[in-house]
C-alpha cells in the first residue's frame, strides 16, 4: 500500500528548447544551466488520506488599509476598507508537520487568506476655546501673561494630536520712568474711630483746598427703624509726598494721585437680642425607647442690628432632644418592608417582540427574570393592641408606602433556567480480545469482541440520556485469556556485534476478558508474543527518529467501500558519515501505513428504554402486614423498562444476537 500511496512517487515533463518566435530548435542553443528540471517526486494522494490531513488555518493579521497598496486616497466618512490576512497550510493531523497543499486540495479548496474589515475614521484630537489672558505678571515695564484650553476628546484611530494647551505673550501696562519715580506718596494709617464732625487741623491753605476738591462726601440717611442705631463718626491719616533725596510740599506730587487725609465713618455698635422665649412642644408624640427622640425649640428677637463693625448677632434659634411627657401618650408605629415570594423566573420577559413571535417558549432557558409585591406594614404589637382597643379599627387600613422609611426593596430580579446539558462521551477504545460471552460456560465456538466509551459530561436527567456505552462484533476462535504487552526491553544486537540489527524481549503479562491481571498459568492455550526485530544504530549509520504512534484508524470497521487505515511517521535527524555506514532511507520508507479495523461493520449493542411506573411486588407484598386499621402501610415496588439488542445502520434484532 505504501508503494501505491503517499510520497515516494515521481512526476515527469517534456523540457525542450524553442525559438523566441515559438518554433523548436536544437538543445544546445539554450542555456544548459538554466534548463528547468524534468522530473520531481510527488506525493500521491488516495482517499483513505483525508482523515489523515487537513488545512491548517492561523489567526488573522491586524487590519490594513486598502489605500497602502492602491495608492489612492479619499475622505473618510463612516470607515476605511481594508483587508487582512492569514497564514493557511496543509498539515498532517498527527503532529501538525506541513505538507504540501495538494494533499488538502485534492478533497477541500483552500481556504481563503484574505478578508475585507472596516478600520475606524481618524478622529482629530478636539479641545475647547483658550480662556481669557492672565493679568500682567508685573505693574510697570515688561511682564508675561498666559492663557489655557482643555481636552474634549483625546485622539482616536490616527486622528491628528492635541495642539498646545498653554500659551503666553508679553505685556506692559505701563512704563516704570517718570515723574511718579521722583516724587511719591505716604501715606499712614487710619486712626482709630472718633465722635463728632470731621476736623481739618491745620494744613496750609493750599492742602486744605485739595482736600475740599478731593473728598468724597457722604450722608448717610438715618432710618427710622429702631433696628438701626447708626452714629456718625470720623478717621483721619497722614499723607506726605517725599522726594527722592529730601522732603517735599505736597502739591510737588500729582493731584489725580492725591489720597483723602479724612473720611466719616460708622461708630462701631455690637447686635442687641431679646431673651428666649419657652420650649416649643416636642416633635415626637409617641413612647417608645426604640425610636429616635424628637426635638424641641425656642427662639429670642431681634432689638438691634449691628454696624461699624460692632459683634455679629447670636442665634436666634435653638433645639434640643426630648422625649413626649404626660399620661396617655400612645405607642410609637413601627413600618417595615414585607414582599411575597418571587415569582417564577421567566425568559421571554426578556425577549423583543419578534423573538416572541418566532420561537417556542417552552422550551427557554438561560437569563431571566423574577418579580414580587412590596408593600409597607406595620410591625409592633403594641400598637396593633392599642388601635384595636380603640373605637376606630384602624389597623386593617391599607399603609400609606410612604411611612416605610429607607430603599424600598427590589420589586425585579434577574434569574437563570438551566439549560439542559447535551451528553458528552469520549472517543470508543480500541477492540478487546475476542472472548466467550461466558468464560465459564464455553458451549459456543464463536464469541465477541467488545468496546467501551465513558461519559464525559453528565448530561441533564442523568446516564439515562445517553447513548449506548458498550458495543459488539461476533468473532471466531474466541479465549477467555491472552498475553498483553507492558513494553519492550532494550533493543540486542546480534552475538559478537555491537549494532546493527537485534531484537527486542517483550515483558507481558496475562489478562482475562475484563483486561484484569491474572495468573500467568491461565494463558497457556494463547500464543506468547515474540521477540520483535529492531535496529542497533551504529556511530557512520544514518539517524532516524522513532516511530511516532499510530494514527487514529481512519474507519470504525471495514466493508467493501470502506477500509480502516493507519499511518506513522518518521524523520532523519543525522545523515551517515564516512564510508562504512549505512545510508538514509528514501522518502517513502520515513512513513508506514497498515489496515486497522479489519473486521467487518456487524456492531451490536444493547438498548435501553425508560423506566415504568413503580408498581407494588405482590411476591413481597404478604411480608409487610399491620396490626393497625388507621395506620397506612408501605409494601416494595418494582420498575420495568424494555432491553432490545440493535444492529448498527440496521435496527432491532434477535436478543441472542
Amino acid at each position: 500500500m505504501g508503494s501505491e500511496c503517499g510520497p515516494g512517487g515521481s512526476q515527469s515533463r517534456a523540457v525542450w528548447c524553442a525559438h523566441v518566435e515559438g518554433w523548436t530548435t536544437l538543445a544546445t542553443n539554450c542555456l544548459q544551466s538554466t534548463r528547468p528540471a524534468n522530473q520531481q517526486s510527488c506525493f500521491r494522494v488516495c482517499d483513505w488520506h483525508k482523515d489523515l490531513y487537513d488545512w491548517r488555518r492561523g489567526e488573522w493579521n491586524q487590519c490594513v488599509p486598502i489605500s497602502l497598496r492602491t495608492g489612492r486616497t479619499g475622505v473618510c466618512l463612516q470607515g476605511e476598507e481594508g483587508i487582512q490576512t492569514r497564514g493557511v497550510n496543509c498539515a498532517l493531523r498527527a503532529d501538525g508537520s506541513a505538507a504540501d497543499d495538494s494533499i488538502c486540495e485534492y478533497f477541500e479548496p483552500k481556504p481563503r487568506q484574505e478578508q475585507a474589515c472596516l478600520i475606524p475614521c481618524p478622529q482629530d484630537c478636539v479641545v475647547t476655546e483658550f480662556t481669557p489672558w492672565t493679568t500682567c505678571s508685573k505693574t510697570c515695564g515688561l511682564g508675561l501673561q498666559n492663557r489655557v484650553r482643555s481636552i474634549v476628546a483625546p485622539p482616536l484611530f490616527g486622528g491628528l494630536s492635541c495642539p498646545n494647551l498653554t500659551e503666553f505673550q508679553t505685556c506692559a501696562p505701563r512704563t516704570c520712568e517718570g515723574r511718579e519715580t521722583v516724587f511719591n506718596l505716604r501715606v499712614g494709617g487710619w486712626s482709630e474711630r472718633r465722635k463728632g464732625k470731621e476736623r481739618k487741623g491745620n494744613r496750609d491753605p493750599e492742602m486744605r483746598e485739595l482736600i475740599k476738591n478731593k473728598r468724597n462726601r457722604i450722608r448717610l440717611t438715618r432710618l427710622e427703624d429702631d433696628l438701626w442705631d447708626i452714629e456718625v463718626g470720623f478717621q483721619s491719616r497722614q499723607v506726605v509726598c517725599v522726594h527722592r533725596n529730601r522732603m517735599s510740599c505736597i502739591s510737588q506730587c500729582p493731584h489725580w494721585s492725591l489720597p483723602e487725609t479724612y473720611q466719616s465713618c460708622l461708630m462701631p455698635k455690637d447686635c442687641v437680642v431679646s431673651e428666649w422665649s419657652k420650649w416649643g412642644s416636642c416633635s415626637k408624640t409617641c413612647s417608645d425607647s426604640s425610636v429616635p427622640q424628637g426635638t424641641r425649640s425656642r427662639s429670642r428677637q431681634l432689638v438691634r442690628l449691628p454696624t461699624g463693625g460692632g459683634s455679629e448677632c447670636p442665634d436666634l434659634e435653638e433645639s434640643q432632644t426630648c422625649e413626649p411627657e404626660g399620661n396617655g401618650v400612645p405607642p410609637c408605629a413601627v413600618y417595615a418592608w414585607r414582599s411575597t415570594e418571587w415569582s417564577e423566573c421567566r425568559v421571554d420577559a426578556l425577549l423583543s417582540q419578534q423573538d416572541r413571535r418566532r420561537g417556542n417558549q417552552t422550551g427557554l432557558c438561560g437569563g431571566g427574570v423574577q418579580s414580587r409585591e412590596v408593600y409597607c406594614v406595620q410591625t409592633n404589637a403594641e400598637l396593633l393592641s392599642y388601635i384595636n382597643n380603640s373605637t376606630a379599627k384602624q389597623a386593617s387600613q391599607p399603609i400609606d408606602v410612604r411611612l416605610c422609611k429607607g430603599t424600598s426593596p427590589s420589586k425585579t430580579q434577574l434569574c437563570h433556567i438551566p439549560c439542559p446539558v447535551e451528553c458528552e462521551l469520549s472517543p470508543w477504545g480500541a477492540w478487546g480480545l475476542c472472548t466467550f460471552e461466558n468464560c465459564e460456560e464455553r458451549v459456543v465456538k464463536k464469541g465477541f469482541k467488545f468496546r467501551r466509551r465513558t461519559i464525559t459530561n453528565d448530561p441533564t436527567g442523568g446516564e439515562g440520556n445517553c447513548p449506548h456505552l458498550v458495543e459488539a462484533i461476533p468473532c471466531d476462535d474466541p479465549s477467555c485469556f491472552t498475553w498483553q504487552v507492558i513494553k519492550l526491553e532494550e533493543c540486542i544486537p546480534e552475538e559478537e556485534m555491537d549494532c546493527g540489527e537485534g531484537t527486542q524481549i517483550p515483558q507481558v503479562r496475562c489478562i482475562n476478558s475484563e483486561g484484569s491481571e491474572v495468573e500467568k498459568e491461565m494463558c497457556a492455550d494463547a500464543v506468547y508474543p515474540a521477540p520483535v526485530p529492531c535496529m542497533v544504530p551504529c556511530p557512520k549509520d544514518c539517524a532516524l527518529s522513532l516511530w511516532t504512534e499510530w494514527s487514529t484508524c481512519s474507519q470504525t470497521c471495514s466493508s467493501k467501500t470502506a477500509e480502516g487505515k493507519q499511518m506513522r511517521t518518521r524523520a532523519i535527524l543525522a545523515y551517515n558519515a564516512g564510508e562504512g555506514g549505512s545510508g538514509c532511507p528514501n522518502t517513502s520508507a520515513l512513513q508506514e501505513v497498515r489496515n486497522c479495523n479489519e473486521h467487518p461493520c456487524i456492531v451490536y449493542h444493547w438498548q435501553t428504554g425508560p423506566w415504568g411506573q413503580c408498581v407494588e411486588d405482590t411476591t413481597t407484598s404478604t411480608l409487610n402486614t399491620s396490626s393497625s386499621v388507621d395506620k397506612s402501610t408501605c409494601t416494595m415496588g418494582v420498575q420495568t423498562r424494555k432491553i432490545i439488542c440493535v444492529k448498527v445502520n440496521v435496527g432491532q434484532v434477535p436478543p441472542k444476537k
